[in-house]
C-alpha cells in the first residue's frame, strides 16, 4: 500500500530555523511563509542555559557588529549587557595577563626569552596584516594583501617559530575562535579573528551579551512565527523549476510536500548539498569548499560571593589546559555597585582538541575541565554546579587556503531558490547570519513583485 503524502502550498518556504532562517522568515512575515526545522527547537547553534540572574551561551558566544541582528534586539526590547570596559586575558604558567596591551603581555607573562621572541614574531605578522583586512577592499594594496592571505594557511604565522609556548598559543587561539587548526584555515579569517582578540573590546561595535543569552532573540522570533514554524519537520529534498519549488519533508503525520513560489535554504553547507540533488556543479564545489569548526563546551553556574579575579574579563585564553578558553558570561552584569553572588562560566575546546574529546563520555569531559578550571581559579573549589556539556561538530564556517574564491557563487540564487547563512560573508558571525537571512528575504520579495 502506497503511503499518502500530505500536500500544502505557500508563497515562500524557509528551510532551517537557525538565526539566518528566522531572520528571513521575520522579514517575510507579511507573506504566506512556512519555516521547516528538523530539530525540536529553533535557534540552530544558538542555545542558552539560564539560572536566576545568569545565563550561559552554550553555542554562539557573543553578539557584535551592526545591522539586522542589533536592530532586531532593539526592536524587541532585549537588554544588551555591554562588554565595553571588559578585557581579554591569557593564562600562562599560572599567571593571568591582559592581552589588550601587547607590551604588557610580553613583559608580564612568565615566558622564557625564546618564548618571547617566538610570540613577538607571531604578533608582528598579525599586526602587519590586520590593518589591510580592515581597509576598503577596493584599495589595490588591500586587495593584494587579502589575496595573499586567502592563499596562505594560518600556520604561516608560525614559520620559523621554535617556541612550543608560542605554537600552543596560536593553536589555542585558532581552536577557541574558529574551532579548527591553523593548517586548516586560510590566513584571512585567522588574522581577522586575532585582530579582534588583541584589540580593546570597547572598539568592537555593540560587543555585548543580550540579557538571558543569545537564545532570547531566537525564542522571540520563533514565538512570533507561531504555527508557521514547524519543528520536528526534517526536509528530505528541495527541487525546483524556473518559477516554483517543491520541498519534501516529514512531520508527525508522515511524508509531506510544500509547493511554493520561492524557497530560502538556510542550513549548513553539507546539509544543503544533501537536500538539493539538482545543484549545478559550481554550487556543489562552492559548498564543498566550506569547512566547519567543531567545539566541546562545558558551562558552569557558580556560587561565589564578592569580587573575583575574572570579573573584568570576558575571555581568558588557556593554551596549557584541557580547554582553550574560558568565557565569562557574567561580565556583562558586572558594573558599579555591589557584586551579585554567583556567576556563569563556559570552557571551550576547539579543533583537534575537540576531536579528541568527542571520544570521551560527558562525565570524563566534565572531570577534565573541572580539574583544570580549579587549577586556574582554586577559589572556585566547592562553588561549581554540575557542568553542562555540549558537543558541536559543526559551528563556525571557514575556508581552506584558496577556498574563499568560490564564495561569490553562493551569493547568487538558483532560480526560485535563495541561499542564506553566515558562510556568505567574509567574517562569519551571528550578525552575519542574521544579515544573510534578511538579504535573502528581500531578494525573494523583489523577485515576486
Amino acid at each position: 500500500m502506497t503511503e499518502s503524502i500530505q500536500e500544502h502550498t505557500a508563497d515562500v518556504v524557509v528551510v532551517g530555523a537557525g538565526m539566518a532562517g528566522l531572520m528571513a522568515a521575520t522579514t517575510l512575515s507579511d507573506q504566506d511563509v512556512v519555516v521547516l526545522e528538523a530539530a525540536s527547537r529553533a535557534g540552530g547553534r544558538v542555545e542558552s542555559a539560564r539560572r536566576g540572574d545568569y545565563w550561559i551561551n552554550l553555542g554562539t558566544q557573543f553578539t557584535e557588529g551592526t545591522g539586522p541582528l542589533i536592530e532586531a534586539l532593539e526592536r524587541h526590547g532585549v537588554g544588551m549587557g555591554t562588554l565595553a570596559g571588559k578585557k581579554v586575558a591569557l593564562a600562562l604558567h599560572g599567571k593571568q595577563v591582559d592581552t589588550s596591551n601587547p607590551f604588557g603581555l610580553m613583559v608580564r607573562s612568565r615566558m622564557t626569552f625564546g618564548d618571547r621572541v617566538g610570540l613577538a614574531a607571531v604578533g608582528a605578522r598579525i599586526i602587519a596584516a590586520a590593518p589591510f583586512l580592515q581597509l576598503n577592499p577596493d584599495t589595490r594594496l588591500a586587495e593584494r594583501v587579502r589575496a595573499r592571505l586567502d592563499a596562505l594557511s594560518a600556520s604561516y604565522v608560525l614559520r620559523g617559530v621554535r617556541s612550543e609556548v608560542a605554537r600552543d598559543m596560536v593553536r589555542s587561539w585558532s581552536g577557541q575562535w574558529m574551532g579548527c587548526e591553523p593548517e586548516e584555515t586560510a590566513a584571512t579569517q585567522f588574522i581577522t579573528s586575532m585582530g579582534i582578540l588583541l584589540t580593546d573590546p570597547a572598539k568592537v561595535p555593540n560587543l555585548s551579551l543580550p540579557e538571558g543569552g543569545n537564545q532570547t532573540l531566537t525564542d522571540i522570533l520563533a514565538a512570533d512565527l507561531g504555527d508557521r514554524l514547524r519543528l520536528n519537520s526534517p526536509v528530505r529534498s528541495v527541487e525546483w523549476t524556473e518559477n516554483s519549488v517543491v520541498v519534501a519533508y516529514e512531520d508527525e503525520n508522515g511524508p509531506a510536500r510544500i509547493r511554493a513560489r520561492r524557497a530560502i535554504v538556510a542550513v549548513p553547507a553539507d546539509v544543503a548539498v544533501k537536500l538539493m540533488p539538482g545543484l549545478p556543479t559550481g554550487y556543489r564545489r562552492a559548498f564543498d569548499d566550506i569547512r566547519y569548526g567543531r567545539y566541546v563546551v562545558v558551562g558552569y553556574f557558580t556560587r561565589e560571593e564578592g569580587p573575583q579575579r575574572w570579573d573584568d574579563y570576558i575571555a581568558v585564553s588557556t593554551p596549557q589546559l584541557s580547554f582553550q578558553a574560558m568565557f565569562n558570561h557574567a561580565a556583562a552584569l558586572r558594573g558599579p555597585g555591589p557584586r551579585k553572588p554567583g556567576g556563569a562560566l563556559a570552557c571551550f575546546a576547539g579543533g583537534a582538541v575537540a576531536d579528541s574529546l568527542f571520544q570521551l563520555t560527558d562525565e570524563e569531559i566534565i572531570t577534565r575541565f573541572t580539574a583544570d578550571l580549579l587549577s586556574l581559579y582554586p577559589e572556585l573549589e566547592g562553588k561549581l554546579d554540575e557542568g553542562i556539556v555540549r558537543r558541536h561538530h559543526r559551528v563556525v564556517p571557514f575556508w581552506a587556503p584558496g577556498g574563499r574564491a568560490s564564495l561569490a557563487t553562493l551569493r547568487g540564487n538558483l532560480g526560485p531558490v535563495h541561499l542564506a547563512g553566515d558562510y556568505q560573508l567574509d567574517m562569519p558571525s551571528l550578525a552575519d547570519a542574521a544579515t544573510s537571512g534578511e538579504r535573502a528575504a528581500k531578494r525573494v520579495l523583489a523577485s515576486m513583485s
